[in-house]
């Protein structure tokens, strides 16, 4: 029974989090972001702190002038906390652009060098599919970096539901033996 309790919590758990990330997937990017800018703030303040604070003779061949990645660190950190959505949406432009750039550049690329080598036209499809969806970010920078993680949540759907029913199962089976199991006392030799 404890083992089928276990399954069943991880089922829900998985269900909740699958739950979460497919019915808000924007804000679940937003706060991922805000923690890996934790993070950095964290980094950086070890970082800086461990600047100021006494060193042995033997770390002073090792010691930065200023504490530049430090206070970096925390900067970036302060940024990714306060503006998730406007660091997100900026990388996305980049990443958009930097598709577009490359389906256009792949296509020419294949144009110019179709007469040196035959290309059937499906070879076609790849750049053009990189040039839409570079296109796609840049129109909806924000929709595109939340696709993950719907995908992410679709996943743990689909694993709350199969881990749920193969614990059912698994349950199934045991109670079904144990009621076949019959209790019996070991039957003493006579003597002779």
């Amino acid at each position: 029974m404890k083992s089928f309790l276990y399954v069943l919590l991880r089922a829900v758990c998985a269900f909740v989090i699958g739950l979460l990330l497919v019915s808000n997937p924007l804000s679940m990017t937003t706060t991922i972001v805000q923690f890996i800018g934790a993070v950095f703030i964290l980094l950086g303040l070890t970082q800086t702190l461990g600047y100021f604070l006494p060193k042995s003779k033997g770390d002073s061949m090792l010691r930065p002038i200023f504490p530049f990645v430090g206070l970096g660190s925390i900067l970036l950190g302060v940024v990714l906390v306060l503006m998730p959505s406007t660091f997100v949406t900026f990388l996305m432009y980049l990443l958009g652009f930097f598709l577009i750039l490359a389906g256009a550049s792949q296509f020419i690329s294949m144009v110019l060098r179709r007469n040196v080598a035959p290309l059937q036209w499906w070879l076609f499809v790849i750049p053009l599919l990189l040039f839409c969806a570079g296109l796609f970010i840049l129109i909806r920078p924000l929709e595109s970096a939340s696709l993950p993680f719907i995908i992410l949540g679709i996943g743990c759907l689909g694993y709350a539901v199969s881990e749920l029913i193969l614990g059912l199962r698994l349950w199934y089976y045991e109670r079904q033996k144990q009621k076949e199991y019959v209790d019996f006392e070991p039957v003493e030799e006579a003597e002779s």
